[in-house]
């Protein structure tokens, strides 16, 4: 299988995975022959990714890093704790002052703290750090997102790519659990703005702006003082948009680019270290996911982007670690040939080299006039002078 545009899918495509909406329902199974109306219904709910698998692409799989059941299973729960603080239509404030009147009538916080929901937070962080336990190297793909339910998708693959890269510092069980808490829940703070600040694909007014720069803050709020979110998690949400650069939000907090592993302390004024790994976490899914206002970057794109940011705004001791454990260019992900004897061809990432994260093994698909072509399989570890690039098609 392999990862398409809905925009360039083709009637009789089959679906190579299922789509699953934010309730746990399979709206199309996988092995789904796709037609002109369920192209059409896909485009229109807001995906713009889908997988599709063939003859050539079949035996191409791509292993989730946790089961499909408790991905539901969390999506659900995370959708559920935010539906509690998530204000009627009549409700809806756009001020800052306001939102905080709100949180400190205390109202809120009361009916989260009493949410069963939030106490199936801890439970859900628990499973997911022992499903990822044993994995080394992730798929480095982000969920098939919809712009409607971003946030609780986003806090789960956030959630996830926090965690290995945790793990792999060497994190104890138990603060890799309150680090999955205050994933899960770090953009809490999103649900009381506007929810239209997030989804018109418009540029937004300084003060709108301003507004959104709040979310860790108001997250934070809304959190604090919940003993089953605890203060680790709380700050998670608090934290998860500072940088090292000191041009972070809310609070301007520093870092200092050193290691952040478990030992390291936090001094007053800068960023904890579980914060510093959330934030690369936070970016990179963010930049490989769709938006309202932009299409997504390719792996690959995204990590450039993240080189450039490392050491200004991300921790580069933390992002070299997070490049040994994502795929720059993941299986199931279309690339394009740049030198060579099939240069301009165009093929799918076939299989990640574990011990050399930037030379996967390409099967070739299309030749260089875009035609189907007998398939053939280049190890780029044995090809050391071929480069390729991220393309979606």
């Amino acid at each position: 299988m392999y990862l398409v545009s809905v925009k360039s899918l083709k009637p009789n495509d089959i679906l190579g995975k299922a789509i699953v909406n934010e309730k746990g329902q399979v709206l199309l199974n996988k092995g789904v022959k796709l037609d002109e109306h369920y192209i059409h219904i896909l485009d229109k709910y807001g995906y713009q990714f889908v997988y599709v698998e063939d003859d050539d692409t079949k035996d191409i799989i791509i292993e989730d890093e946790i089961s499909d059941e408790l991905k539901n299973k969390a999506i659900k729960t995370i959708k559920k704790v935010f539906d509690v603080v998530t204000p009627t239509k009549d409700d809806n404030v756009d001020d800052y002052k306001e939102i905080v009147k709100k949180i400190e009538k205390g109202e809120i916080k009361k009916k989260l703290a009493d949410s069963p929901f939030i106490k199936s937070i801890e439970s859900i962080a628990f499973d997911i750090v022992n499903s990822l336990a044993d994995i080394k190297v992730l798929n480095g793909l982000s969920s098939l997102k919809r712009q409607d339910n971003f946030t609780y998708q986003h806090c789960l693959d956030v959630t996830i790519l926090s965690v290995a890269l945790a793990n792999k510092l060497l994190y104890t069980k138990k603060k890799l659990i309150e680090l999955a808490k205050g994933c899960l829940l770090h953009d809490i703070g999103r649900i009381l703005i506007n929810k239209s600040l997030y989804t018109q694909p418009r540029k937004l007014s300084s003060q709108e702006y301003e507004l959104i720069k709040k979310h860790p803050q108001i997250g934070y709020l809304v959190l604090k003082d919940i003993t089953q979110v605890g203060i680790i998690a709380s700050h998670i949400a608090y934290q998860h948009h500072e940088q090292q650069d000191g041009l972070g939000y809310p609070r301007g907090l520093k870092g200092n680019n050193l290691l952040p592993t478990p030992d390291k302390s936090t001094e007053e004024g800068y960023i904890m270290p579980l914060a510093e790994i959330v934030s690369i976490a936070n970016i990179y899914d963010a930049l490989v996911s769709p938006r309202a206002y932009r299409s997504a970057y390719t792996p690959d794109q995204a990590f450039f982007i993240m080189k450039r940011l490392a050491g200004t705004q991300l921790n580069i001791e933390a992002f070299r670690v997070f490049s040994d454990i994502i795929p720059i260019y993941p299986i199931g992900t279309t690339v394009y040939i740049l030198n060579g004897k099939y240069k301009n061809f165009i093929g799918v990432v076939s299989k990640v080299n574990q011990e050399n994260l930037t030379r996967p093994t390409i099967r070739l698909l299309y030749n260089s006039s875009k035609r189907r072509t007998t398939p053939l399989e280049i190890d780029l570890v044995k090809n050391p002078l071929i480069n390729i690039a991220g393309i979606i098609i």
